[in-house]
């Protein structure tokens, strides 16, 4: 009789996951699908939250990948927080009962102060961001919310929740010093590691400009043109409202600006630009599950953000060898786009605003064609040396 060797488990953990798109669910699926190559039993474990509100399965094995599900109450109250902690706690559970996971990689701070609370050992707190620098961001112009009692009252929920999870979580990384300065002010005595996320390398790949051409065509969008790709959720801290005003600034009919993305900014976007009469130029484009087509179809990157931990956007769109125009970290510009290009030929500017994003457009534009090979290729190759997910798998567990 044999006995069955049993593969030791990794459980990933998070508020949400696929349907959803975006850094975080993305990091979820290459970490899983890494530590599968590796040799381990992978499990996922997030809320049902999804942006369609569609019913998702409390169970389902996605490519090798066992994921579980959480319910989340969809009444309002004080009653709705108490009976979606004690779903998740159910399910945490029964998860590190049947699977006693060697390793837990946490990526939202409720669900790891849940974790504790309950005795799950060896977890590593990936950090997303900071909560008090993305609602700050996130509700810049916008004093009327946090004027709500409601709003005063989740902010300082979730700073408490995170500081538990930062003194609690048994190892804390960050994907950049940007990142690590920022979580440095908050916590004072954890040391903070930093590692480098991942981007598939496989999936975003360059393009020539006949095959920008065709992909235009494909996905229904003009062939004809220079294109600049933003990608991200609509809300003030991405920055999107300066993009649009510095293509109006940069006054150039044979320039379209794509946004991929949805969210509560959608409509006050759409109305800046039939104000500044680009609505012809301006491609709202929505969320996409394929947005490997677009930044292969576009010719440039806006980094516009004034908040970002790192920003998987900018890794994506390096991969795909696509000249980046970026502002340069600041007081009020919190991002990494000084550190991840500071060594490049891209177009970082000195002032977030409209006029410095149109002189840095203008810059991509002037690229002749050899120099704009050349800096698509420096931009893969940047993005092949330094930003690996299996390399990212490895460097969570080594320290184990």
């Amino acid at each position: 009789m044999t006995i069955e060797q049993v593969k030791p488990c990794v459980l990933l953990t998070s508020n949400q996951y696929k349907p959803n798109i975006g850094g975080i669910e993305n990091s979820l699926y290459h970490l899983a699908q890494e530590y599968k190559k590796l040799g381990y039993n992978v499990v996922i474990v997030i809320s049902d939250l999804n942006s369609a509100d569609k019913p998702l399965l409390e169970y389902e094995l996605e490519e090798g990948v066992s994921i579980y599900r959480y319910k989340t109450e969809k009444n309002s109250g004080f009653g709705r927080g108490i009976r979606h902690v004690f779903n998740a706690i159910k399910i945490y559970k029964k998860v590190l009962k049947k699977y006693k996971p060697c390793l837990t990689i946490c990526r939202f701070h409720f669900n790891l102060v849940i974790l504790k609370i309950i005795g799950c050992k060896n977890i590593v707190y990936l950090v997303p961001g900071v909560v008090e620098n993305e609602t700050k961001a996130s509700l810049r112009q916008q004093s009327r919310q946090l004027a709500s009692i409601k709003s005063k009252f989740s902010l300082l929920l979730h700073k408490l929740m995170q500081s538990f999870a930062f003194k609690y979580c048994d190892r804390l990384y960050v994907f950049s010093e940007n990142m690590r300065r920022q979580v440095s002010i908050v916590n004072k005595n954890k040391p903070i590691l930093i590692c480098k996320p991942g981007v598939s390398l496989t999936r975003f790949t360059l393009a020539s400009p006949n095959e920008k051409h065709k992909l235009r065509e494909a996905v229904g969008l003009p062939s004809q043109g220079r294109v600049f790709l933003c990608i991200g959720r609509f809300v003030k801290a991405k920055g999107f409202d300066i993009a649009i005003k510095a293509l109006k600034q940069l006054d150039d009919k044979n320039v379209q600006l794509w946004l991929l993305g949805e969210g509560a900014e959608e409509a006050e976007l759409f109305e800046l630009c039939t104000s500044l009469n680009l609505n012809e130029q301006v491609h709202f484009l929505g969320r996409q599950s394929s947005p490997e087509l677009y930044y292969r179809a576009a010719d440039f990157f806006i980094m516009s953000s004034t908040y970002e931990p790192l920003g998987q956007t900018i890794l994506e769109a390096l991969c795909c060898g696509l000249p980046i125009v970026g502002a340069q970290s600041s007081e009020s510009i919190v991002t990494a786009t000084s550190e991840i290009l500071e060594l490049t030929n891209n177009m970082m500017i000195d002032e977030h605003s409209p006029l410095s994003f149109s002189l840095g457009m203008q810059e991509c534009l002037n690229l002749n064609k050899n120099d704009y090979l050349a800096l698509q290729a420096e931009n893969r190759k940047l993005a092949e040396l330094n930003y690996s997910w299996k390399k990212l798998a490895e460097d969570l567990i080594a320290n184990d």
